[in-house]
């Protein structure tokens, strides 16, 4: 009876912090959906600054070292 009650009682605690997870990932989801103009535009800004400084380079590199292995091979793309 008493391993009842033990058990019982860890489940009211178990149920509690599950209570609060829940509340946290809620307010997490709200959060995240009221995206305004000036959110939207400061990602819109990541993203092309992203594009600029980090794929745009990668790209180039990629690129270069075909050609430069097509020289080698003796083939012509452009």
């Amino acid at each position: 009876m008493d391993q009842d009650t033990k058990v019982i009682q860890e489940l009211q605690e178990l149920k509690k912090k599950v209570g609060h997870l829940e509340d946290l990932l809620t307010q997490q989801k709200n959060k995240k959906e009221k995206a305004g103009p000036f959110r939207i535009f400061l990602d819109a800004v990541g993203s092309l600054l992203f594009g600029l400084i980090v794929v745009g380079p990668v790209i180039v590199i990629v690129v270069g070292v075909l050609m430069v292995a097509a020289s080698w091979l003796g083939m012509e793309f452009f």
